[in-house]
């Protein structure tokens, strides 16, 4: 059983992950959201004190909506820059040096064409949540020339809890699709991978495994499924789930969201033995059948 220190735990990963861990190891659980001042990693003690003797750190504190990041850049730039500075810092003072794994993002590569990309494609990212991300990437990369063991994951569009943020388009369409209410589409065609958070946290669990054997040479990695879906899709799934109770409301595309992005998991595949099991159909119907059995 090793001690290993989960930040963001509170959050939809963090969430599902401490589930799959918490049998095998012992956690420690870092999120504002347990302590808003002892738990804020943007303070450099707290990285230090809350991860100490740990053997590993799975970093997934951040800043994750692309809107509250363009809104509120510096508390973003504080928890995806400073706060990833600091747990980095805090892995290479450690005694126990504990591996730490980095939660990065789609973002870093802004729009890309519409098939699965390698982790090796330039990050151009487009806003500032990816641009926090791309920095974070960068200290890892400087982390590791200073003798650090640090595994980086980019995520695609992960999904599968009710009680992530509303306005996330799986949430939100899913709860539309209870209550037979308008599905807004932030333009049609923007192209998404949505991959399921159980599918995810069993791939950071194969990283884990890896990392706690002594793997010190992990390249970056997507959980990715591979397939894009467009919104326009993704409302005819759920206007189908509803029995054409909802309608369609299309907008706008939000400023500075990303277009399309489609991750190759190939990588994932043949590192890790890793694919995402959970097509989005099912992972669609199962968060449908969760708001109806929430409201009931």
């Amino acid at each position: 059983m090793a001690k290993i220190a989960v930040t963001g735990a509170s959050g939809l990963i963090g969430r599902e992950l401490v589930k799959q861990l918490s049998p095998q190891h012992e956690l420690v659980k870092i999120d504002i959201a347990i302590d808003v001042q002892a738990h804020d990693i943007g303070n450099a003690n707290n990285a230090f004190k809350l991860t100490e003797n740990c053997e590993g750190i799975i970093h997934l504190a951040a800043v994750s909506r692309v809107a509250e990041a363009q809104e509120f850049p510096l508390r973003t730039w504080s928890s995806n820059v400073s706060g990833t500075h600091h747990i980095l810092d805090a892995a290479l003072q450690s005694k126990n040096k504990p591996w730490v794994i980095h939660a990065s993002s789609r973002e870093v590569y802004g729009n890309q064409p519409r098939e699965a990309i390698p982790e090796d494609t330039p990050m151009t990212p487009l806003n500032i949540y990816g641009c926090s991300k791309a920095a974070g990437e960068g200290m890892v990369y400087g982390a590791q020339d200073a003798g650090a063991n640090v595994a980086i994951l980019r995520f695609a569009n992960v999904y599968g809890d009710i009680y992530d943020y509303p306005d996330r388009v799986i949430p939100a369409f899913s709860r539309a699709t209870v209550n037979g209410s308008t599905l807004r589409v932030d333009d049609a065609s923007v192209c998404m991978d949505f991959t399921h958070v159980i599918d995810v946290s069993k791939g950071i669990v194969k990283v884990v495994d890896l990392l706690l054997d002594g793997e010190k040479n992990l390249p970056p990695i997507h959980f990715a499924t591979g397939t894009g879906t467009t919104l326009g899709e993704l409302a005819r799934i759920a206007i189908a789930a509803s029995n054409g109770s909802c309608e369609l409301n299309e907008v706008e595309k939000r400023e500075a969201s990303v277009s399309c992005f489609i991750g190759d998991p190939a990588r994932a595949k043949s590192l890790l033995g890793w694919s995402h099991e959970t097509p989005l159909d099912s992972g669609f119907k199962m968060m449908v059948e969760a708001f109806r059995n929430s409201s009931s």
